[in-house]
């Protein structure tokens, strides 16, 4: 741990004013021209600067350059001496784990499946995982095989029986000891994200018996923080079933039943949703991340059962979700990932390719591209890859992050919330230092101090009383996203907490919104990410606005009723795709093409807009297109944009962590 020293009082600059001195005004020269000949007259002699003066202002500048030059020596002394008494260490547990065994392979390898039969044979333990889904399937599979009571789960929205002698949980729920821990997708260690809560879990856990399941190529990130256990065992897994790449792409009308279809954003899944939805009408089905967990199980549920034939889907289903499907197509293999649009890697291809064909659920898998949708392409050498790290037969390109440690409130040695900021900053400083010759290296912390200072102008007022550096450390640490446009959502909040805690009303409606009365899809999932937000502060400040988190949780589930009654018209209804003027195909981010938009821009008055031609339009990305109107009752989801060269621009959607992103997809924010 990092010891916190003793606070060292900082000494301010004894700035002293400096009295200014005097000198003779120059004589000025004649000036010829415009001017009359005009001279100064000496200064009368009674005025002449003192030199005695002069000597002592000299001196007193003198002595506050002497004085802010020590207080400089001394404040460097004391973050001097700050440093030293810190001593940056490795956090460490002290009961090293008896087993550590790790289950190493590609997908469908019957890792978990084998985690989860030693987790029922010892009777006592925690499944922990990235997603919500991956931990109720794990709850729902071990309830059916064991006795009531015996199982519990705890997630960031929900928690059923949460002491029971087995835990299924998301890795930020996960105790921190225990008898025996299964740890699924550990490989997120190396996520820029999230992946501090899996290090510290890994180094500092303290259970008898740990089950890593990872990618075989996380191996070497994992081992070292597992060094101080008496045994280690890996167990290499292979794939139990055959995945083979289609050699030719699959057109909307020839995707069969059973078929998962890929795309990296909300508009994009919704367009390609569109264009299936005539061959199968009823029977596509969407996924992606801002859909409520309680849709997207039922969805889920929904292809399990057969009702909903093909499932379009961002990445969010590569993360272990298992589903009965034969076939994965992908209609695009580029995503935006909250900093820029770049092809998949080969590991988040195979994570996802993986899909196909699961053992006991179908028979072989295939992997292939989905052609026909305008805007978007995928890479066939890339998924040929993708499928060979799937299989086993190639090594994937995981980066070669190092696992992030991210400080406790007791490794900074802060006292009151304005020492935050500086020591987050120091302790940065000082753990990247510590971490130079480690397996570890120290996180990112600048968006705690950024939520630090959005805090602190609240804290100078009456709230101040209530903003103890325990509170404000469990605000800024709250699991809300803080990017645009919720960054405001994360403040008023965490305001209204402090506002609680202070003694002051505040309206239920500040913390927890309304469900809307009519609405769109995306009005009903913005209402139920906000309602997610409300039940993450009640789980921590609970009574806030006379609010408990279940008030909250009825809402989200409201919402999540409603979407999944509204899903069905709106993929039906879906216009995305093609230009809502003249009816060409674009890129489904977009609502109206680039020859309709500059013709619109510039056109003066009597001028017609744009309607194509008898011989098709030839459209930004170089195909001839034969015009088409707009499908009826078809309402446009680019938001008025319009299609340009070079790509989109980011703008209002879902989260890019969560769906696998593109311009349009908003940024990150985690599945918790």
């Amino acid at each position: 741990m990092f010891r916190g020293p003793a606070r060292l009082p900082s000494v301010g600059s004894a700035a002293a004013g400096t009295a200014a001195t005097r000198a003779d005004p120059p004589r000025l020269p004649p000036t010829k021209g415009l001017f009359p000949p005009v001279s100064v007259p000496p200064q009368h002699p009674a005025r002449r600067p003192d030199p005695r003066r002069r000597d002592r202002s000299a001196g007193r500048a003198g002595r506050a350059r002497d004085d802010d030059r020590a207080a400089a020596r001394v404040e460097k002394l004391a973050q001097q001496s700050w440093v030293e008494g810190a001593e940056p260490e490795l956090p460490v547990r002290t009961v090293r784990p008896e087993e550590v065994v790790f289950h190493l392979g590609p997908t469908n390898s019957g890792k978990t499946y084998e985690s989860l039969l030693a987790l029922e044979r010892n009777g006592r333990g925690v499944y922990a995982a990235p997603l919500r889904q991956l931990a109720h399937e794990a709850y729902e599979r071990l309830s059916r095989e064991l006795p009531p009571g015996t199982v519990g789960l705890s997630t960031g929205e929900e928690e059923i029986d949460p002491d029971a002698p087995i835990v299924c949980c998301t890795v930020e729920k996960a105790p921190m000891r225990g008898d025996l821990l299964v740890l699924d997708e550990s490989h997120w260690v190396a996520d820029p994200d999230r992946g501090h809560h899996w290090a510290r879990l890994v180094l500092t856990g303290e259970y008898r018996e740990m089950h890593l399941i990872s990618a075989a190529e996380a191996y070497l990130l994992l081992k070292p923080l597992v060094s101080d256990a008496k045994t280690i065992t890996v167990v290499n897994h292979k794939r139990l079933s055959r995945l083979d790449v289609l050699r030719t792409p699959v057109r909307p009308d020839g995707v069969r039943a059973q078929t998962l279809v890929v795309a990296f954003s909300r508009k994009a899944v919704y367009a390609v949703a569109a264009a299936l939805d005539p061959q199968r009408p009823g029977k596509v089905g969407v996924l992606y991340g801002a859909l409520p967990p309680a849709t997207r199980r039922e969805v889920i549920a929904r292809f399990t059962r057969g009702e909903t034939e093909v499932l379009v889907t961002t990445d969010v289903i590569g993360h272990g979700i298992n589903v009965p499907a034969t076939t994965v197509l992908f209609a695009e293999t580029t995503k935006f990932d909250g900093v820029e649009r770049r092809p998949l890697r080969t590991w988040e291809t195979a994570q996802i390719a993986g899909r196909a064909g699961r053992y006991g659920l179908t028979g072989h898998g295939s992997v292939g591209v989905l052609a026909g949708v305008t805007g978007l392409r995928a890479d066939a050498g890339l998924l040929k890859a993708g499928a060979e790290v799937a299989r086993g037969d190639a090594m994937s390109d995981l980066p070669k992050r190092a696992p992030r440690l991210r400080p406790e409130l007791d490794d900074l040695g802060a006292f009151e919330p304005v020492d935050l900021p500086e020591a987050l900053t120091r302790w940065m400083a000082w753990a990247r230092a510590a971490t130079r010759d480690q397996a570890m290296t120290a996180d990112d912390v600048t968006g705690l101090i950024v939520r630090v200072h959005a805090l602190l102008p609240l804290l100078r007022g009456p709230l101040g009383a209530a903003g103890d550096l325990w509170t404000i450390w469990r605000l800024i640490n709250l699991p809300i996203d803080y990017n645009p446009p919720r960054r405001t959502r994360w403040l008023v909040l965490a305001k209204a907490a402090l506002q609680q805690a202070f003694g002051q009303s505040v309206a239920p409606e500040t913390v927890l919104e309304p469900m809307p009365d009519r609405g769109t899809v995306e009005d009903y999932e913005q209402a139920a990410a906000a309602a997610r937000d409300a039940q993450t502060l009640l789980r921590s400040f609970p009574g806030v606005a006379g609010l408990t988190s279940e008030d909250a949780a009825e809402v989200e589930e409201a919402c999540a009723e409603r979407i999944t009654e509204l899903l069905p018209d709106a993929i039906s209804l879906s216009a995305s795709g093609r230009c809502t003027t003249c009816g060409a195909g674009i890129a489904p981010w977009f609502s109206t093409c680039r020859d309709c938009s500059v013709r619109s821009a510039g056109r003066g008055p009597g001028r017609e807009p744009h309607r194509g031609t008898d011989r098709g339009t030839q459209h930004h990305d170089g195909h001839d297109r034969q015009p088409r109107a707009p499908r009826a009752g078809g309402r446009a989801t680019g938001g008025g944009r319009t299609a340009e060269s070079g790509g989109g621009r980011r703008g209002r959607g879902t989260s890019a962590s969560r769906t696998g992103g593109r311009p349009g997809a908003g940024r990150s924010g985690r599945s918790r």
